[in-house]
């Protein structure tokens, strides 16, 4: 044997390869790094969807206050109740699917603050009525939207 296939006989032993152990360690930390950002997608993902129904929900309590605002300098009503509101203002329609439209009060400024009473021939013309929007949990966190919407009587005389 001459001196240059020693040489590549001796290279060759050092150049064996990977052991099964080494495999199994890169295959693992692989496995983990993929793990990890399939995991950190899927959250943007959710967080993404989540606010974009955030957003959703409340331009469309934004649409809903407008919309009874307009009804009210149309025609306020004296002591209206939050099922007299909705009926005379529904929830802008069609709401998107998993959203529930709900008028959860209404208070009346009494002089002094807003009570959530009031008698027939006693409405000052000022009233606070709350709105709120609910979305569903099924696919999606749940959460709750609310808007307080301060209408004024028109005053004819002004």
């Amino acid at each position: 044997m001459t001196g240059r296939m020693r040489a590549a006989a001796r290279a060759g032993a050092r150049d064996a390869g990977e052991t099964l152990v080494e495999l199994l360690v890169t295959i693992t930390i692989l496995g983990t790094a993929v793990v990890g950002v399939m995991g950190a997608v899927a959250t943007a993902a959710g967080a993404s969807t989540l606010d974009r129904r955030q957003v959703q929900a409340q331009a469309l309590l934004r649409t809903w206050g407008e919309n009874l605002a307009a009804v009210d300098d149309a025609g306020y009503g004296d002591c209206r109740s939050a099922s007299g509101v909705a009926a005379t203002t529904p929830a802008p329609s069609p709401l998107p699917a998993g959203f529930t439209p709900s008028v959860t009060g209404v208070d009346y400024w009494n002089g002094t603050a807003f009570a959530a009473g009031c008698t027939a021939g006693s409405d000052p013309g000022l009233r606070v009525v709350h709105l709120r929007l609910t979305a569903d949990s099924l696919l999606y966190p749940g959460f709750t939207e609310d808007l307080d919407v301060v209408v004024r009587k028109p005053c004819a005389a002004c």
